[in-house]
């Protein structure tokens, strides 16, 4: 082997080694019963669904639908409609749901939360699941994340399963392997190396863990709260379970359109990947850089494909085979996250460049301008001191307990 095939072979593998390191594992939801599961099954307790809503009367729809398809049905079911200038109440009241209406939001929270800890002020559940609006379970999902989250204790966190329909969505391919990889949660390591953050759209608690950490109201100012809620549970020594949902709970972003994705990652891509562990960080972006490099190289290569050196030839085959190398990780990293389909691991420059492109829009956003538009409201991603939280003493219910 030549000195120039050895530099070929080493820089291959540190091209791809960080993507697979960092996406290694993808932990699903198990099964609502087996085994010893089954046989020291823990009491029934009350479960409330708390689901924060703000015009979501085109997405909300399919959630309702499939939450009265469980096999194991909520106990309560709440719509906190945080000031939606649509149907979105109306629906909910229509498909079964307590609507509630959330009063007016205190300075220096962001609207998320102050709707879910407005919901879990007004359950009663032993359990309490929060869903976002665009997500829908499978016919056994709640029970499946219940019996998770008894297996494991603590909290319970899930990405959905990423449904895409349009063309347009496919752009969010690389967000969805960053936001993935980043949180450190996936590596050979497991448990070993520190983990941060956690998933929004689903999570599961008991109320006394929920109460623990101080809830929703722990992150009020926080715009990546998902990531903060998961670090706060943590700080009480909480486990937190970051699982992936294909088969149990999938979801549809951005079905707007190109606008709506946008100002989507926009809200807080950049703080929440500033916030990652410092290893998963850094193997994140030493895989970007490499997918970066992949496509220069294939520019290049494909260049001297035509030269009449051996070396111009050898060169040429390496390039075309490290691109064709990195759009056959990236659809084994993709194909697990969501409905992406082969053709948008192949074409991966597209959405890489999309990445990029939010990316710095997001951190210009948190670094200059301080705020993002957001279904038609002004958010500012820039956390307010926390010493100002208006909501210490404002606790939600603590019984029953789980």
């Amino acid at each position: 082997m030549t000195t120039g095939q050895l530099v070929m072979l080493v820089y291959t593998a540190a091209l791809v080694l960080p993507g697979l390191f960092c996406l290694w594992r993808l932990p699903r939801c198990g099964p609502a019963a087996g085994g010893r599961a089954a046989v020291h099954r823990p009491p029934r307790r009350r479960v409330s669904v708390v689901i924060p809503a703000l015009n979501e009367e085109r997405r909300l729809g399919p959630l309702l639908a499939s939450l009265g398809r469980q096999t194991r049905r909520a106990d309560e079911l709440i719509v906190v409609d945080d000031g939606s200038t649509d149907g979105t109440a109306a629906l909910a009241r229509r498909l079964g749901a307590r609507v509630i209406r959330a009063p007016a939001k205190p300075a220096g929270w962001v609207g998320k939360s102050w709707a879910c800890w407005t919901g879990a002020r007004a359950s009663s559940g032993g359990v309490l699941v929060f869903l976002d609006a665009d997500v829908r379970l499978a016919d056994d999902g709640l029970e499946r994340l219940l019996a998770e989250r008894d297996r494991r204790g603590g909290v319970v966190t899930v990405q959905p399963y990423h449904a895409v329909e349009g063309v347009v969505e496919r752009l969010s391919a690389v967000c969805n392997i960053v936001v993935m990889g980043s949180l450190g949660a996936f590596t050979p390591l497991g448990g070993r190396a520190r983990t941060a953050g956690g998933f929004g759209p689903c999570i599961v608690a008991a109320r006394r863990d929920y109460l623990a950490c101080g809830g929703h109201a722990a992150v009020h100012d926080r715009v990546v709260e998902d990531m903060a809620f998961a670090d706060a549970a943590r700080g009480k020594a909480l486990p937190v379970a970051c699982l992936a949902g294909r088969g149990c709970v999938d979801f549809r972003m951005y079905p707007e359109g190109f606008s709506s994705m946008v100002e989507g990652w926009s809200k807080g891509l950049a703080s929440g990947f500033r916030g990652s562990p410092p290893l998963a960080r850094a193997l994140m972006i030493a895989w970007l850089t490499g997918a970066l490099s992949g496509v220069i190289l294939l520019a290049l290569g494909i260049a001297t494909l035509g030269g009449s050196a051996g070396a111009d030839t050898l060169f040429g085959a390496w390039a075309v085979g490290i691109y064709a190398l990195y759009a056959g990780q990236a659809w084994w990293m993709l194909r697990r996250m969501g409905s992406f389909g082969p053709a948008t691991a192949l074409v991966f420059p597209l959405p890489l460049a999309f990445f990029l492109a939010v990316y710095a829009r997001s951190l210009w956003l948190a670094k200059v301008r301080g705020s993002v538009t957001w279904k038609g409201r002004r958010v500012s991603v820039t956390p307010r001191a926390r010493a100002s939280s208006p909501t210490r003493s404002r606790r939600p219910r603590s019984s029953p307990r789980a």
